[in-house]
């Protein structure tokens, strides 16, 4: 084995491993390369398909000919978009609203994070506002200032009715209760508020999503979707350089409305608050899979082949807060529903708040739903001032892996409530359709847990000092 210092000082090797296969195999060779830009790393790869020669010598060909011309050749220049596969990157995206994050975010290969406003406070960000009316100014302003004005009084109400328990740290504890605080008020955050988020995609995702963006109904996400354009391109240009297509171009745009939102057109008149409709056959699962679906270990995903038994399509009712995190299940269908005031308020912000100010909130929302709904613009505009409270009709299509990690995940307690109750839901709808399914969910009521107190972001030592007893 020749030790990585005489390798050449041109390839650095992270981490080198050889292995005899079997005694009689040829000795595999594993190492990792990742300490070049994305290009030369894309490039490295779509040699293997023309070369047998070893990445090693590869190298030296990027190093040669540059990985910018290569791709400028190979990628843009003939098509090969499966080269723009193996080379990832990280845009950072600041100053976009949260209706906009959910734009970028849907995608099911999308990678990334977003800020949570379960544990970043938002009282000081900014908020955009396509409409720029004195009238929808105002509504805003409203808004604010309950969430501004609440914050005190809420943490007060929280303190005395989940007292700090024998044992508990203090910082712990004043964190859950912070973060219960966000989880409630949330709810009254219009969706045109300011977040930030961070997207890592290889190259050819990055081309297909954006140029889908460019067709959106909101100019804040069609913006975006040129700004992330821009800088790319400056930065590869040789990746970014991909035609347009005129038929294609229209084609995006007719469709463009149907394919961001999913509203009350995609519903028939009489449709149930909640519905399960279920393609999966029980009888052939269990005939042939009961072993597999049966007595499955906790923290352990059912085999993806169980896809092609069926799909499940469950259509309920949740505040628009929770389908965010709904949405962060990239695999099956979660469209984004258009966020009107035709759903209501979901209850479960009013009745957390202490009395006098669930009568507040209550008068506030009747008043500013009606303000909203009277502004003379776009549904899709009116968006950015309906608060994340609001209710949305949505509407999930899962396999049977998808279903059952989705509902395991999301019924913990840590899990918002609202969203909870819809995983508790979907819990009982599987059991009755699948009785010998074996399913880790938690189903005790939600409650209070100090635990939310450590689930940050902390220096090792400030971990420590936290969870010690």
């Amino acid at each position: 084995m020749i030790p990585p210092a005489n390798r050449g000082a041109d390839f650095w090797l992270l981490w080198i491993y050889k292995l005899w296969i079997g005694g009689q195999s040829p000795m595999v060779d594993i190492f990792i390369v990742d300490d070049q830009g994305p290009e030369a790393t894309a490039m490295l790869q779509a040699l293997y398909s023309r070369s047998g020669e070893s990445a090693r010598e590869h190298l030296k060909q990027v190093q040669e000919r540059g990985s910018a011309k290569f791709m400028e050749n190979y990628y843009v220049g003939y098509g090969h978009a499966s080269i723009g596969d193996c080379g990832s990157t990280t845009l950072f995206v600041e100053g976009l609203s949260i209706l906009a994050c959910k734009a970028l975010q849907d995608n099911p290969l999308y990678s990334g994070q977003e800020s949570s406003t379960r544990y970043v406070d938002f009282s000081k960000q900014a908020i955009v506002d396509p409409i720029n009316t004195p009238a929808s100014k105002a509504i805003l302003d409203q808004w604010m200032g309950f969430y501004l004005s609440s914050l005190g009084p809420l943490d007060a109400f929280l303190k005395k009715k989940f007292p700090m328990g024998d044992g508990e740290k203090e910082r712990v504890w004043t964190n859950a209760i912070q973060a219960r605080g966000f989880d409630i008020l949330r709810g009254f955050l219009p969706a045109g508020i300011i977040s930030q988020l961070a997207w890592s995609t290889n190259m050819r995702q990055a081309a297909d999503k954006l140029h889908l963006m460019r067709h959106h109904p909101l100019t804040e996400v069609r913006d975006i979707a040129d700004g992330c354009l821009k800088a790319l391109r400056e930065k590869y240009p040789s990746s970014f350089g991909h035609k347009d297509y005129a038929d294609t171009e229209a084609y995006l745009a007719k469709t463009a409305s149907k394919t961001n939102y999913l509203d009350a057109r995609f519903f028939l008149d009489n449709q149930p608050d909640r519905s399960f409709v279920s393609t999966v056959n029980n009888q052939a699962l269990e005939a042939g899979e009961r072993d597999v679906i049966e007595g499955r270990p906790a923290r352990t995903n059912l085999p993806r082949y169980l896809d092609s038994y069926g799909q499940y399509t469950c259509t309920f009712d949740l505040d628009y807060g929770s389908y965010r995190d709904l949405q962060r299940h990239r695999n099956g269908v979660c469209r984004i529903p258009l966020l009107t005031g035709e759903r209501g308020f979901h209850d479960w912000y009013l009745s957390a708040l202490p009395e006098d100010l669930q009568t507040k909130a209550r008068a506030l929302v009747d008043e500013l739903y009606e303000a909203i709904d009277s502004l003379n613009c776009r549904d899709e505009d009116k968006q950015y001032l309906y608060p994340l409270g609001a209710k949305v009709r949505c509407q999930t299509v899962y396999t049977l892996p998808q279903m059952v990690y989705v509902i395991e995940l999301r019924a913990q307690n840590t899990v918002h409530s609202t969203l909870r109750d819809v995983m508790h839901w979907m819990h009982h709808e599987m059991v009755q359709r699948h009785p010998h399914l074996t399913l880790h969910t938690d189903l005790a009521p939600s409650k209070f847990d100090i635990k939310r107190g450590t689930q940050t972001i902390f220096k090792r030592d400030e971990f420590n000092q936290e969870v010690a007893p």
